[in-house]
């Protein structure tokens, strides 16, 4: 029979809390979509970007650059928005290219793809809405989610540092008498 680690590639205690993180923000997100329905549209984007920004491994740059991207592509759609209102195929192809510009202008061409997704909701969303308000909106939102994913992904890093702390260092304690024994320094 084959581990988990094996199947999955990872632990179960990281499995487990990776779980437990998007678990907590879930709730975080459901709480507040639930509690703000007339503005159900705005915390669902919130609440994608919360699970979007949470990591396995505690690493809150995704989060950082998802922001980065999302007001990118955001700032660009509305910019496009308010070239062409209803936006066409023109105004759609230019703002891809000034959206793949930015980012290679910045060298954020990592989040070039959260950008140019950005950018398509704001102006195809928004143009069913019409209403430019919306993309605002939803900018903030996705700015809102991703701090929250961020603040997460923080708390289980310091969770983690605490109780691993007490473990690894007799362990680390342990492996430097070894290596002393052994004749290595």
């Amino acid at each position: 029979m084959r581990s988990f680690l094996h199947i999955t590639g990872v632990s179960r205690l990281e499995f487990c809390e990776y779980n437990l993180k998007c678990f907590a923000g879930v709730t975080v997100g459901y709480v507040l979509y639930k509690a703000f329905p007339q503005h159900s549209g705005q915390y669902l984007w919130m609440l994608i970007s919360i699970l979007l920004s949470i990591t396995h491994d505690n690493n809150s740059k995704v989060a950082y650059d998802r922001m980065k991207g999302n007001i990118l592509g955001s700032a660009v759609g509305l910019l496009a928005f308010f070239l062409h209102n209803p936006p066409n195929l023109l105004t759609i192809c230019i703002g891809v290219a000034i959206t793949i510009a930015i980012c290679f202008h910045l060298q954020l061409i990592g989040v070039s793809r959260t950008a140019l997704v950005a950018l398509i909701i704001v102006m195809l969303y928004e143009e069913a809405h019409s209403s430019w308000e919306g993309a605002v909106y939803r900018m903030a939102s996705v700015v809102v989610g991703c701090l929250i994913g961020l603040v997460i992904n923080y708390a289980f890093r310091k969770m983690a540092i605490a109780l691993y702390r007490p473990i690894a260092a007799p362990v680390a304690a342990e492996i430097e008498n070894e290596d002393k024994h052994d004749g290595g320094e």
